[in-house]
């Protein structure tokens, strides 16, 4: 037995000591390396477009969360009516620029006729300011003082009589 190892050992060691044999595991190792290598690239690239991936879906998936917050706020809002939008003063701005609108299409349209401008309308000068008072603002009529004798000369007269001294 021993004659079987050492011839087995002798093969073996002929085998790993020829010339073409280190040449293949030369060439084996140098492709197994590239590989390694290329596989880590690959990884890495994927690992990148997986961060950059999850980046993407983070921002959209808050901003369609704002959005849709936003919109649920909005339908729950409470709108305001008509009558809220349309105050008196609303009203006020919007007659006046229809107005001075109104104005300017005229004095232009005056102008391309050849017509002259028209002088503008007199403001009325705004009405002094009423002062309150504390007090009631009754005024009582003035007394009217009558003498006891034309008191007993009206009683004694008609009343057609008296209304022509009167008078």
């Amino acid at each position: 037995m021993s004659k079987q190892l050492s011839d087995q050992a002798n093969k073996l060691w002929t085998l790993i000591t020829e010339p073409s044999t280190a040449k293949t595991y030369r060439e084996a190792l140098e492709v197994s390396w590239k590989i390694l290598r290329e596989t880590g690239n690959f990884l890495w690239l994927v690992l990148c477009l997986a961060l950059v991936g999850i980046d993407w879906f983070w921002e959209n998936s808050i901003a369609a969360g704002r959005k849709t917050r936003a919109w649920v706020n909005d339908l729950t809002a409470e709108k305001p009516s008509p009558e809220q939008l349309l105050t008196p003063e609303t009203g006020k701005k919007l007659l006046d620029s229809g107005k001075s609108t109104l104005d300017s299409v005229v004095a232009a349209a005056r102008k391309q006729l050849g017509l002259s401008e028209k002088p503008p309308e007199p403001v009325a000068p705004p009405s002094p300011p009423v002062a309150e008072s504390s007090g009631p603002s009754v005024v009582a009529p003035s007394p009217v003082v009558v003498s006891a004798e034309s008191v007993a000369s009206a009683e004694s007269k008609p009343p057609a009589a008296i209304a022509s001294t009167e008078e």
